[in-house]
C-alpha cells in the first residue's frame, strides 16, 4: 500500500545495509509493477524508512543509500506526478544532469536530460524525485509556483500614469481628477486617497 501521509514522507530515511537494501529493492519493484503508471518508488512510500529507491524508465534500477554527488548548474522544468499524491500534477525544476553514488554500484551513475531521448529526461527527473523522497523532500517542495499577480503598493511600486484617474481628498471634500493635475492640487492641501 502506498503511503499518502505527507508528514510520514517528510521524515528523512535511515541508511540501510546492502543485504536489507536488496530485499527492499525487490519489494519496491514488485509494488511498482502493480502500480498503473509509476516509474519510480522510494522505500518510505511503502512504509519502510530506509534509503532505498527504484526507477524503471528504460530499465529497472535499484539504488541503495543513494546520494547526488554532482549536479549541473542548468535546470529544466518538468511536469511531475507522484504515486503518493495521485491526483496532483505539478511543474518542478530539476537539474539537467546529475551524478549519483549508491552502495550497490562501484562507479558513479550519470543521468542527463540534455539529449534527444525523452526517456533520458524522465529518468533524470525521476532519480532526483526518488532521492528527494529519501531525504524527506516531496515534489511540492520543488514546485514552481505560478507568478503572483502584480498589485500596486503590495508587490509593485505605486506608479501612476499621467492620465490615470485618482481620488483626492481635502477635509470632507473629494474629487476625481487626472493624476497629472494632482501635483498642483497637493500644494493646496489635497491628498491622494486611491487610484
Amino acid at each position: 500500500m502506498i503511503v499518502t501521509d505527507k508528514s510520514i514522507l517528510e521524515t528523512p530515511c535511515e541508511v540501510v545495509s546492502l543485504k536489507e537494501g536488496e530485499e527492499i529493492g525487490v519489494r519496491l519493484l514488485h509494488e511498482l509493477r502493480n502500480s498503473k503508471n509509476g516509474i519510480g518508488l522510494a522505500a518510505n512510500q511503502i512504509g519502510i524508512n530506509k534509503r532505498v529507491c527504484i526507477i524503471n524508465v528504460k530499465e529497472p534500477i535499484v539504488l541503495i543509500n543513494p546520494k547526488i554527488v554532482e549536479k549541473s548548474n542548468e535546470t529544466f522544468i518538468f511536469p511531475e506526478g507522484c504515486l503518493s499524491f495521485p491526483k496532483d500534477k505539478i511543474r518542478t525544476k530539476r537539474y539537467v544532469s546529475i551524478k549519483v553514488e549508491a552502495d550497490n554500484y562501484e562507479d558513479k551513475l550519470s543521468f542527463t536530460a540534455n539529449s534527444k531521448e525523452i526517456d533520458d529526461a524522465f529518468e533524470c527527473a525521476c532519480i532526483q524525485h526518488e532521492i528527494d523522497h529519501l531525504d524527506g523532500i516531496t515534489m511540492f517542495d520543488r514546485e514552481i509556483k505560478k507568478p503572483e499577480q502584480i498589485v500596486r503598493g503590495k508587490n509593485a511600486p505605486i506608479k501612476i500614469g499621467r492620465n490615470e484617474k485618482v481620488l483626492i481628498k481635502k477635509d470632507d471634500k473629494t474629487k476625481t481628477i487626472k493624476y497629472k493635475k494632482f501635483n498642483e492640487m497637493s500644494e493646496g492641501g489635497w491628498t491622494l486617497v486611491e487610484v
